[in-house]
């Protein structure tokens, strides 16, 4: 019984983590997803500036980079454009982006409680 319903939570938590389109950025008590288009996640990667440094550390094409930023920081805003180029990304591109979230003081997935 204990292990049929370990392998239930197994699945339940293996489609759901397959069910986000991006992922949870959390920097100072705040956590919001990558490419959500609410004004405090604005605030707290672009008008912060650290979308910039957060894309200066990744190794991304520049074109990737430019879209990434113009799509979570410009006027033409899109969070289905950043699900978009994120869905797109090889393991070795998810990897380096939150890599670089982290090396500028983020935490990823984290739940606050």
């Amino acid at each position: 019984m204990k292990i049929g319903f370990l392998l239930i939570l197994a699945a339940v938590t293996l489609v759901l983590s397959a069910c986000t389109s991006t992922f949870l950025v959390y920097k100072d008590g705040k956590g919001y997803f990558f490419g959500g288009d609410s004004k405090a996640k604005y605030d707290m990667l672009c008008a912060s500036g650290d979308m910039n440094k957060i894309l200066a550390d990744s190794h991304l094409d520049a074109a990737v980079k430019d879209s990434l930023y113009k799509y979570n920081c410009s006027e033409e805003r899109s969070p289905e454009k950043v699900k978009q180029i994120f869905a797109s990304f090889s393991v070795d591109q998810r990897k380096d982006i939150k890599s670089a979230f982290r090396k500028n003081g983020y935490e990823i997935n984290k739940l606050a409680c």
